[in-house]
């Protein structure tokens, strides 16, 4: 797994783990007039996340992951003092599964794309009616709920295959998106892009050489591939989209 892959991953672990301890020292070495008491432990698992969340900005990690920080750290303080029931465990996991299981199988954590970056990408999409957009890897949804409301005379899709997050995305679509989006639960492997005027995805450096490969083969002549963040290796981007987010998205373009 390459640098940056791994990174997000060990700084959330690293920040979560660490301010988890701070508090857990803080609520045993504190002097005996110090309150023993649930709103006190409860107090210092919530700070404890907000530490672990503001350190994941400063390092600039991505949405998914400081929510993710936010979950775990205050588990990590309270679990030590309350030692809840077994089951609880294999639950949080299979939760945290159902958001992040591609992260372990393809190595593509969960990425949310930010509202700048929705606009950005719903205006490189061409001008014209029956344009076909297509977000592998569409995480909660978001990208795709934008674009076809931005653009009502297109076609748009999101195909995802983390259990929960297909989940919420399917029922965000159905329940609030225009009746121009659509997503799937397949993989970015199977999605047919051949008929894509603008392909999109925020997935990770590890899987971009092969993308790459099968947009090159499969989408048609004067289509476009937009990577949020990841570079193909070994191919120098059409463009280069800069927004000003908190951070510093970068569009990366190619024409097919």
């Amino acid at each position: 797994m390459s640098r940056e892959a791994t990174w997000p991953v060990a700084r959330t672990i690293g920040t979560s783990i660490a301010a988890a301890a701070l508090a857990l020292a803080v609520w045993v070495l504190a002097p005996p007039e110090v309150p023993r008491s649930h709103t006190t432990i409860i107090g210092l698992s919530i700070l404890a996340g907000m530490l672990a969340v503001g350190s994941g900005r400063l390092m600039r990690l991505g949405t998914a992951w400081l929510v993710l920080s936010a979950i775990a750290t205050p588990a990590l303080v309270l679990v030590p003092v309350y030692r809840p029931p077994v089951w609880i465990f294999p639950a949080a996991v299979l939760l945290l599964a159902g958001f992040f299981s591609n992260g372990v199988r393809e190595r593509v954590p969960l990425y949310l794309s930010n509202r700048k970056t929705q606009r950005a990408v719903a205006d490189l999409l061409p001008e014209g009616p029956g344009r076909v957009f297509i977000d592998l890897g569409c995480g909660l949804g978001g990208v795709v709920a934008h674009v076809a409301r931005a653009r009502p005379d297109s076609q748009v899709l999101g195909v995802e295959t983390a259990p929960l997050s297909f989940a919420l995305a399917w029922l965000r679509i159905a329940l609030f998106a225009p009746g121009n989006a659509h997503v799937r639960f397949q993989s970015i492997w199977a999605t047919d892009v051949t008929h894509a005027d603008m392909v999109y995805a925020f997935l990770s450096p590890a899987p971009m050489a092969r993308l790459n490969a099968k947009l090159r083969a499969e989408m048609k002549p004067g289509s476009t591939f937009v990577s949020n963040s990841f570079a193909v290796p070994g191919s120098a981007p059409s463009a280069v989209v800069g927004l000003d987010d908190g951070r510093q998205t970068q569009l990366l373009i190619w024409k097919m």
